[in-house]
């Protein structure tokens, strides 16, 4: 078997960048995001935690932790280009940056109380080998809690996923080779954007198979007053987006 490719750095691309800063959801706008609420939900009480944050990018989930009471919070990216705005805009006393990519990140043995990720898994290769790394990073009883792309979004069959009519009305949302895990490249602000597929039964077992419990499992679509603020996200009910799960170190 081929070792896996090394991390991409997309996020640095200037075309890539130029692209993702321009989404409601960057930077200040990450609170309406419609998967907001429910990744708020899974958290714990972060009082006096020491957290981790895997692909934390412009710095908005580790800034709010280190504002709710954690100890201390690591935020950790490969993208130079997000980690200056990170430390510009969203710097705390028991906050700190550290540019690396998510599969090179060490730690000992119990270091976190927490560990979080908002939509970077999917672009890591070996996520069996990841989650078993968090496992050992959590305490006993700790806590990790992430967002992905879902299987459904990822495996979609065409840059855009929909199957439209002849005037251009979305019918269906078109999965395809659904069952073959692994590598999908595309254009996402730029050709060639690397993700890894894992079906629904993968990624959840293999929490399981790192001694972690699975406490919660959340497909969030926007709501109805989500949908009074943006009614062009009707179709986002149509299937899911992303995937969120919260589980604890048994």
């Amino acid at each position: 078997m081929s070792a896996d490719p090394p991390p991409q750095n997309t996020y640095d691309d200037p075309d890539f960048f130029a692209g993702y800063s321009r989404l409601e959801r960057f930077g200040a706008g990450w609170t309406k995001a419609f998967e907001y609420p429910s990744f708020m939900a899974l958290l714990p009480d972060v009082s006096g935690r020491r957290v981790l944050d895997l692909g934390c990018g412009v710095g908005q989930l580790a800034h709010h932790l280190a504002e709710r009471g954690a100890a201390e919070v690591i935020g950790v990216d490969l993208s130079e280009r997000m980690l200056e705005l990170a430390r510009a805009e969203r710097s705390h006393p028991r906050l700190t940056y550290v540019r690396e990519a998510i599969e090179q990140a060490t730690f000992g043995s119990g270091r976190f109380d927490l560990v979080v990720s908002s939509l970077a898994i999917h672009y890591v290769a070996d996520y069996r080998g990841l989650v078993r790394r968090i496992a050992g990073w959590l305490v006993p009883d700790g806590i990790l809690v992430y967002s992905t792309e879902h299987p459904v979004y990822l495996t979609r069959a065409g840059t855009e996923g929909w199957i439209r009519d002849e005037a251009g009305r979305l019918l269906h949302w078109a999965v395809d080779a659904y069952a073959e895990e692994g590598l999908r490249e595309e254009h996402w602000f730029k050709d060639g954007v690397r993700k890894y597929h894992r079906t629904l039964a993968s990624l959840l077992n293999g929490l399981i198979d790192a001694g972690l419990s699975i406490e919660r499992v959340i497909e969030p679509v926007p709501d109805a007053e989500q949908l009074r603020r943006r009614p062009d996200w009707v179709d986002e009910r149509r299937r899911p987006f992303c995937l969120l799960v919260r589980a604890r170190k048994t």
